[in-house]
């Protein structure tokens, strides 16, 4: 039988593994595996696993976890584990460290999906200290964050206590609390951008533009509207209240999801997201975006850097396909990324 280069590579993996037995795996599978336009990384991973769970089982091996073997920087990192904490922290680490996207002296922009109250529609506090705490490390000297995170919501954390000095050093933008009213100091208005197609005019935080990295932590979850509110929709966040109402109701329509999802993207388009860590643990898969709601838990931390990828990824989480997500589409085709998103590297690792 003829053995792919790429099989032949992966073999060479396996047979580093102690367990000869790994090494034996189907070549006719393999080969199928690597070659197949519609099998990813992720894909292989997933469908090798049972076959080499003995050998490397879900934690490190030999130093070294499976998956990173095969792809050690990755595009898109997953990581499953009941461990919130220290799943951000390996989610950041595949994507090759927090110092490749905050440079020393960075003002960075930390918008937080954190402004409710119910199991399943807030990200977990666990995670976004684990992004503080990384942001911090990597030399930023100014961590903004972009909408008002209230100290109860930090306080839901049991690392509460040991991380509460770095928690203490945020600013915040104190008149984004929702509904937030326009003041000159704290917020821009923007009117006929040109590469805007529904969006005549929006108010932002003014520090969202300004920032030198902008770091986005949404869950996914559902939203009754849009279907998914994760990357994309949460830049609503850095919006005043008579903004947001012009989303929903600027069509003429009330809550025209065509409309609303045309005018997050053209507001999304106004700055480039430099992180994104998603919450998909613990979510509501209906009555969102508030809940309460049907809780899925996934376990799962995910970061990148394409919003457009990673909405298309987690809108399946929620049994949606992404060509049916009108702010994916609409993402894709104004070239703020790519709704594809088994093109790009894809790690997947437990904890």
């Amino acid at each position: 039988m003829v053995v792919k280069k790429d099989t032949l590579i992966i073999l060479h993996i396996l047979k580093k593994l102690p367990d000869l037995s790994v090494y034996s795996l189907n070549l006719t599978l393999i080969n199928q595996v690597v070659m197949s336009k519609k099998i990813t990384r992720r894909k292989f991973i997933a469908d090798t696993g049972k076959a080499t769970a003995a050998v490397a089982g879900t934690v490190a091996l030999q130093g070294m976890t499976f998956p990173s073997i095969l792809d050690p920087e990755a595009d898109i990192a997953v990581v499953n584990g009941s461990d919130y904490f220290k799943s951000t922290l390996k989610a950041i680490d595949l994507l090759g460290g927090m110092g490749k996207f905050v440079n020393e002296g960075a003002h960075v922009g930390l918008l937080i999906n954190s402004d409710f109250d119910v199991e399943g529609a807030y990200v977990d506090p666990d995670i976004s200290i684990a992004a503080i705490k990384m942001l911090w490390d990597a030399g930023a000297t100014k961590i903004t964050c972009l909408q008002v995170v209230k100290e109860e919501y930090w306080q839901r954390s049991n690392l509460f206590e040991e991380y509460k000095d770095l928690i203490s050093k945020l600013d915040q933008v104190e008149s984004n609390t929702f509904p937030s009213e326009y003041n000159e100091t704290d917020f821009i208005k923007l009117k006929n951008v040109p590469a805007w197609k529904s969006l005549k005019e929006t108010e932002v935080v003014r520090s969202w533009l300004e920032c030198d990295v902008f770091v986005n932590i949404p869950v996914s979850k559902h939203h009754a509207t849009t279907q998914l509110t994760c990357a994309l929709k949460n830049i609503m966040g850095v919006s005043t209240r008579q903004a947001n109402v012009t989303f929903h109701l600027g069509s003429g329509e009330r809550n025209n999801p065509d409309y609303l999802a045309q005018c997050i993207v053209d507001q999304y388009m106004m700055k480039k997201t430099d992180l994104c860590i998603i919450d998909s643990t613990n979510f509501i898969t209906d009555n969102g975006p508030s809940g309460p709601g049907t809780i899925k838990t996934l376990n799962k931390v995910i970061a990148g850097t394409d919003v457009v990828a990673l909405d298309a990824m987690t809108s399946e989480f929620l049994d949606l396909y992404p060509e049916d997500v009108y702010t994916t589409v609409k993402a894709h085709e104004s070239g703020i990324g790519d709704m594809d998103y088994q093109k790009l590297k894809i790690v997947e690792v437990n904890v």
